[in-house]
């Protein structure tokens, strides 16, 4: 296999790093990952890719490139990162170390906009024009396809609605202000309300996340002109469906326009890994 057959894939998670090498038809061919330490998290990155490229099978030459996703928000024109959870970087130059380390080009977008990506690659995205993309795990990453082109903005984070207002003067967020989408949903935010693991939820809490969730995606669709809607993440699958029959009551309730009442929330067969929608930044 020449160099040009795979890319070195870095993902940037609040808990996690990972990284690993990728092939052209998206199967991931060596991977390995570390705890997102509380301090010296580039050095921590730095020796697992060092680890990943040192073990690569003889013969197959060095990645064409590298892609990198990492939980918003970013700065994609300046190559830097400011993940609330990971608060050792804000403000990050995480392109220009990651190039500087491996001497590839590299591809930097939010995990969001990773996994919107690698969805119309691998996923049950192909062929839709238009979509919306929401993975709800420790945060709520998100982006989006208008007509075959995925929205990007003016420092990369269009599509991201984790801080959608869903109740105002409500809960506070991460970010500091009160009533954001990822307040009422993400895995971090219901443990730390419900001092103990998300599969213990309550009914009401579930409830109301499935509520909170129709309610960001009601304005979201409104906003956007979108009717589809690909729903994944830990908190979908450890929830299950009294939370989307929730969210789905909900949707409907403030979805009256004729434009949007058939707006079709869709559940991906298949979890594409988060190294595979990283390293479809630098494939596609």
């Amino acid at each position: 296999m020449s160099s040009s057959d795979h890319v070195l894939a870095v993902a940037i998670e609040p808990s996690r790093l990972a990284a690993g090498l990728v092939d052209a038809s998206g199967a991931v061919l060596l991977r390995d990952r570390v705890a997102t330490p509380s301090r010296d998290v580039w050095r921590a990155l730095e020796q697992l890719i060092r680890r990943v490229i040192a073990a690569a099978p003889e013969g197959l030459g060095a990645p064409r490139a590298v892609g990198v996703s990492c939980t918003g928000p970013i700065d994609v024109r300046a190559g830097t990162v400011s993940p609330p959870l990971v608060p050792a970087w804000t403000g990050f130059p995480l392109r220009e170390h990651l190039e500087r380390l491996t001497g590839r080009p590299v591809e930097l977008d939010t995990a969001g906009g990773a996994v919107t990506e690698a969805e119309r690659w691998l996923g049950e995205a192909a062929g839709v024009s238009s979509y919306l993309k929401v993975q709800i795990d420790t945060t709520v990453e998100s982006g989006c396809v208008i007509d075959g082109v995925r929205l990007s903005g003016s420092l990369g984070n269009a599509g991201a609605i984790a801080h959608v207002n869903v109740e105002p003067g409500g809960k506070e967020c991460q970010c500091g202000a009160l009533g954001c989408l990822e307040a009422y949903v993400s895995s971090t935010a219901l443990e730390a309300e419900l001092n103990r693991p998300l599969g213990r939820a309550t009914t009401p809490i579930v409830d109301r996340t499935g509520i909170m969730l129709g309610r960001a995606l009601a304005s979201v669709c409104a906003t956007l002109d979108v009717t589809t809607v690909f729903l994944s993440g830990n908190v979908i699958d450890v929830l299950g469906d009294p939370m989307l029959e929730s969210m789905h009551r909900e949707l409907a309730a403030r979805s009256r326009l004729k434009n949007l009442s058939g707006v079709w929330v869709i559940e991906p067969h298949e979890r594409l890994s988060p190294l595979t929608a990283a390293a479809s930044l630098a494939l596609r």
